[in-house]
């Protein structure tokens, strides 16, 4: 009887009953229970209460509700929910993907949503590919801020899972579910959960296996997954859709794209009338300048100016090889969409077990311990080759003069104590230009049609897949006890987790190898295969065991044994580990007029350590990729909390309620911090309850904030120099050529970072009517949160801006150009810089009612973000998020819905589900034009029915009826779209079957 006693009062009061299992992707929603019951804990607090409706708002998922859905991932199904915003990754994210899902309450951000399992911290953070759904009882989710209960990182909110602790028989699931659209994918499930009671405890045992299965853009049938789509002209667009845009693609073609070390006149504006002039060469006197009008002829006595500049010039000729010998290069790009995996494929295994057993009267011992085993990968197109970032053969070569074929000379038009050195043909002045170093391909490689060396080699390794793999082994081991002395209740835990992962990258070349390669060949012994050397009039200098490298012949020209000499596989190591001891004790202390005082009291002890050992190739910068230092650190924390229950007024009709927490840590990287959170619940008339909270919060800086290595990252950007650009940035010395669409970045941590730091306010009520039919509840709720002291990367293009359109030379300081004034990389480290400022009202309504065929309940889960403004730094412009995709390719719609009508009937039960997301807006990446990308609505259809007599259930269900597709959006950064918001495979369906012994 306590087993259903419990269950009742958790599913009647927070809206969790049996008649809303069938509500895919949706919760059941809030409905009051007046009967006393037996008090239980709930998230946001240590104190027991009968009563389950606190200050803060809670909304809830039971095992059943995700079952219904169809989905293996507890994490998927959350993202969904209206209270969820942002673009965490998920395994429907590629590039920037690590086969972990993570879930953003309140679109804050994945680190400003504290993720708990039975109340603990995890060790891995939040993801929740490393919780087994058939363990989960229910989710508790808390949408308000909760620092005071459970310290930092709980700013948006806590997801508590909440396990199945006396589970009695045997069960097993499996399931299968795929795309109707899709030509490739599927994903299959097999679970098994035991328990049995005994007298004094109960022991619980369950393992969960799923699979699935890789999709590629090309196998999914929206035309856009097809090409690289960009919007440039806005009318066009509307006119014609998305594939009337301009497929940028990539400079990295499989044709090879060579660049000559020879020289050419740059046009160059040097009488500063906003005319290109052809910028020639001076002679030593700078009496002579030889530069054309419009007209190309010669101006005669013109004087070179210094002051305004110098004439530069271009390196020309570029060459591919489109299967038919090498030829200048004709502008082509690259498609690297079709090949590139929309969904990824992953392999997990959770094992799980928890145990119970009486040690005294009032002593019990627990324990859990689970156990994730998981590989996953992601593929992008092929290895996009570049010397200018990449390892490539180091050499020297002789600059010529365009107009006289010798050696480039240049002369000092300056004084000895300020030079100002020019170019100039006059071979009797001045001097020789040392010769220019690069990295490409020598002069002397055997491939090398040419007598000169390439200095800037581009090539899309078609011959061999980029792909990045990650093997994950995470174990979680907590115990603890729990007991009574008098009226107070006790308990002491320690909880103990490790993870480690294991990440390999495949397509990669390893640099050292790449420059001998590249370097000078020759078949100086006539076998008919070219050997390396260091100096091919030299057979003493043979390198053993090189293979040249041919990046002359275009696709297909790489062979296996060429791949093998310069490919290597990059094994990186991750190792996380946390330990957390805590001691508690709740109870009342005295009474008041209106009841007995209730708190709680603790304390707790954390210790988290990270370290990150990349491969060392990375770290030596040899390898082509992502490269950069690894990272090590830890912090450990004390901490002590209290909590206090007040009511302050009750008559039997109208009450009023406080809740107070307070709670100090102490970090060992950064000091102490303190928090609070007061609530007040009034109780109005029957079924009419007011709420509100007030606090503040904290996220301290994570290890990798504090003490990460510099590494590489490759954000998109639009550089203000570019050709399309540059008119309208005043802070570029010249026009900028752009030939892709990210940029490098490094970035790197900051240890003198201190915590965020902000405030939480929640409103509203809970109405839950008498009604001559059916029942009814409503709950409303307004919620703000403002942070400040943001951890934050300013960001490449924010970089780029504030440097050439806002002048601000501290940006400036931090971009790298190369010499033709492209962009060579930018340093974008972590800062306390960013604020935030969200605001939004949920809405929950419920509403059921049987008839004499069956029962009904339907629900509305709603929720408007009114603000999710950020400021970069102090002083910049405020940017509101809502109702947009920002330049980081995160969704923030203004208006998220869930809707549901459930029908059952003896053992059948049927759901219909409507998602709801509005529109937004999305500025497009290369012109200047908003996209506005239409609402989406998709329904979903399932059916349940259960076979009594043999304990056997059978589910089906339909996602996405109607067959949408994602919406294209020109900002997107995997496939055009967000994987993590919309639903990108069409009409799909789940199948499963449960039996119970």
């Amino acid at each position: 009887m306590k087993k259903n006693l419990l269950s009742a009062a958790v599913k009647g009061a927070l809206g969790l009953t049996v008649a809303a299992i069938m509500v895919p992707t949706m919760p059941a929603f809030a409905q009051e229970d007046a009967e006393m019951v037996e008090e239980v804990i709930v998230t946001g607090s240590r104190i027991k209460r009968a009563d389950l409706d606190s200050s803060s708002p809670v909304t809830v998922l039971t095992a059943e509700d995700m079952q219904a859905t169809g989905i293996t991932d507890v994490g998927d199904l959350l993202q969904r929910l209206p209270a969820m915003s942002g673009s965490p990754i998920g395994t429907t994210t590629n590039n920037g993907g690590s086969g972990a899902v993570n879930v953003d309450l309140r679109g804050l951000g994945v680190v400003r949503t504290l993720t708990l399992v039975n109340g603990k911290r995890t060790v891995d953070g939040g993801d929740y590919q490393t919780i087994p759904a058939a363990m989960i009882e229910r989710v508790e989710i808390l949408k308000d801020g909760a620092s005071a209960a459970y310290g930092a990182d709980a700013v948006a909110g806590v997801v508590n899972i909440i396990t199945k602790k006396d589970f009695e028989g045997v069960q097993l699931d499996i399931q299968s579910s795929d795309s109707f659209e899709a030509d490739a994918g599927g994903q299959q499930s097999f679970s098994f959960l035991a328990g049995k009671s005994f007298d004094g405890g109960n022991v619980v045992f369950g393992a969960e296996y799923v699979k699935q299965k890789e999709i590629y853009q090309s196998d999914v049938p929206w035309d856009y997954f097809q090409n690289s789509y960009y919007i440039l002209d806005g009318d066009e667009f509307e006119a014609n859709g998305a594939t009337s845009g301009f497929p940028l693609g990539s400079s990295r073609i499989p044709e090879g794209r060579l660049q000559r070390g020879n020289l050419t006149q740059r046009f160059f504006d040097l009488n500063g009338d906003g005319t290109a002039n052809t910028a020639r060469l001076v002679d030593h006197a700078g009496n002579i300048n030889y530069i054309t009008n419009d007209d190309g002829d010669l101006v005669a006595n013109s004087k070179f100016v210094a002051s305004q500049g110098n004439p530069t010039f271009n390196h020309a000729d570029v060459f591919m090889n489109a299967g038919n010998g090498v030829v200048e290069f004709d502008g082509r790009t690259y498609n690297y969409a079709p090949v590139n995996y929309i969904q990824t494929p992953y392999e997990r295994v959770n094992i799980f077990t928890e145990a119970n057993f009486d040690l005294t009267d009032n002593v019990k011992f627990y324990s859990e311990f689970r156990a994730n085993l998981r590989t996953s990968a992601q593929q992008l197109a092929p290895q996009p080759y570049a010397s200018g970032g990449d390892p490539g053969y180091n050499g020297f070569y002789t600059l010529v003069d365009p107009l006289t074929g010798n050696p480039l000379r240049e002369v000092n038009v300056g004084t000895d104590d300020d030079p100002n050195w020019v170019y100039t043909d006059d071979q009797s002045a001045g001097r020789e230009v040392e010769a220019s170093s690069y990295i490409g391909i020598s002069e002397d490689n055997f491939y090398n049609p040419f007598d000169m060396p390439i200095i800037d080699a581009r090539r899309r390794v078609v011959e061999s897949d980029r792909r990045f793999e990650q093997e994950i082994s995470q174990f979680q081991a907590i115990a603890g006890l729990t007991g009574s002395i008098q009226e107070w209740d006790w308990e002491v835990s320690y909880n103990k987790g490790y993870r480690q992962r294991s990440d390999q990258d495949f397509g990669q070349f390893y640099g050292p190898n790449l420059s001998k390669a590249m370097g000078p060949s020759a078949d100086l012994d006539g076998d008919g295969t070219p050997e390396c050397y260091t100096d091919i009039n030299n057979p003493q200098t043979l390198i053993e065991g090189c293979v040249p490298i041919d990046l002359f012949g275009g696709a297909g020209s790489l062979t296996d044994e060429m791949l093998a000499y310069v490919g290597t596989v990059v094994v990186d190591k991750t190792t996380t580990e946390q330990d957390q001891f805590m001691a508690s004790i709740t109870g009342d202390l005295f009474e008041l007029p209106a009841g007995t005082l209730g708190s709680a009291f603790g304390y707790e002890y954390r210790r988290e350590h990270y370290a990150y050992q990349p491969d060392s190739a990375k770290v030596a910068d040899e390898v082509t990729g992502n490269t950069g230092a690894g990272t090590e650190g830890g912090y450990n924390v004390n901490s002590l909390f209290a909590e206090f229950f007040a009511p302050l007024y009750d008559n039997g009709t109208q009450s009023l309620d406080m809740t107070l927490g307070v709670r100090w840590d102490d970090y060992s990287t950064f000091g102490a911090n303190t928090v609070y959170q007061v609530g007040l619940e009034a109780q109005i008339i029957d079924g009419l309850k007011f709420r509100a909270t007030q606090g503040e919060v904290f996220r301290a800086p994570s290890i990798i904030e504090l003490y990460r290595g510099v590494t590489d990252s490759f954000p998109s950007y639009d550089d203000p120099c570019n050709s399309a650009n540059v008119g309208k940035s005043p802070g570029c010395a010249q026009t900028a050529p752009q030939t892709d669409t990210q940029v490098l970045a490094r970035v790197g941590g900051n240890e003198n970072l201190d915590p965020e730091t902000g405030d939480t306010f929640t409103v509203g009520f809970v109405w839950t009517p008498e009604l001559p039919y059916g029942d009814m509840s409503l709950t409303l709720d307004y919620w703000q949160t403002e942070l400040d002291d943001m951890i934050d990367n300013l960001g490449a293009q924010f970089i780029l801006d504030d440097c050439y359109q806002n002048g601000n030379s501290d940006a400036c300081s931090l971009i790298v150009r190369n010499n033709d004034y492209s962009i060579a990389y930018l340093e974008d480290t972590y800062l306390n810089v960013a604020s935030l400022t969200a605001k939004g009202v949920d809405t929950e309504i419920r509403y059921g009612f049987d008839t004499d065929f069956g029962r009904f309940e339907t629900s509305l889960l709603w929720v408007r973000q009114l603000e999710n403004s950020r400021v970069a730094f102090a002083g910049a412009d405020t940017e509101d998020y809502v109702g947009t995709m920002n330049s980081d390719s995160e969704t923030y719609a203004e208006d998220k819905a869930n809707y549901a009508v459930n029908w059952y009937w003896n053992d059948l039960s049927v759901s219909y589900l409507g998602e709801y997301i509005s529109g937004i807006k999305a500025d497009a990446s290369y012109s200047d034009y908003t996209q506005k990308i239409d609402y989406q609505l998709y329904h979903d259809l399932a059916a349940s029915y259960n076979f009594s007599q043999t304990n056997t259930r059978v589910s089906f269900g339909i996602t996405n009826l109607t067959n949408e597709e994602p919406p294209y959006i020109d900002a997107g950064f995997n496939a055009s779209t967000d994987p993590s918001v919309y639903r990108l495979f069409g009409r799909s369906y789940y199948l499963r079957l449960s039996q119970e012994f």
